[in-house]
């Protein structure tokens, strides 16, 4: 029977002394060449995100892929007068919303939400990568005061809302493009 000796800290094998001494640095070349390719956005709905991530998962593309065909397709509908966005004015604000505040009406089995802290909007940040160029500024000039003017995190909203649901009506299909699934699909995985 052998007897196991209790591990000594001062016996490391120099493999683990010259990795876990030295500073890891990483190159960030890759962040910075595909700096256009990221598309960053406050006040999107937290949970149309997650549906973007699920779908994204389920058919091993990229989610800033998958984001982008939705509102892509969104945005077509818009320009073909199948989508409707009509902004409300807000009062003293410069800017309008997609969203109005619906009525509150008083419930008595509502006290205890009312106390909870609700989360702000705006404070969400939504980053995506690989994402279109083209698409952030054909977003960037719908939200813009040229535009709708309103903040381009609801538009993003919107817009995914409405293709997601187009996605779960079947009218928008996501089909990953070979390129995509054979470099993310893990090994012995076929394709």
């Amino acid at each position: 029977m052998s007897v196991m000796k209790p591990h000594d800290p001062s016996e490391v094998s120099d493999h683990q002394k010259t990795f876990s001494a030295q500073a890891r640095e990483r190159s960030r070349q890759w962040e910075r060449k595909h700096r256009s390719h990221k598309a960053v956005y406050r006040g999107v709905d937290p949970k149309l995100s997650l549906r973007v991530k699920s779908i994204a998962a389920d058919v091993w593309m990229p989610v800033g892929k998958v984001a982008g065909v939705l509102i892509g397709y969104s945005l077509q509908a818009y320009e073909q007068d199948d989508l409707d966005l009509h902004p409300h004015i807000r009062p003293n604000l410069a800017r309008r919303t997609l969203y109005p505040k619906p009525e509150r009406f008083q419930n008595s089995g509502s006290k205890r939400r009312s106390n909870l802290p609700q989360p702000i909007p705006w404070r969400v940040v939504t980053t995506w990568r690989n994402f279109s160029p083209e698409l952030k500024r054909a977003i960037s000039a719908l939200a813009s005061g040229d535009g709708l003017n309103v903040p381009a995190g609801e538009l993003v909203s919107a817009l995914l809302r409405y293709g997601l649901n187009a996605h779960d009506a079947g009218l928008l299909k996501l089909e990953p493009d070979e390129e995509t699934v054979t470099s993310s699909s893990p090994k012995g995985h076929d394709t």
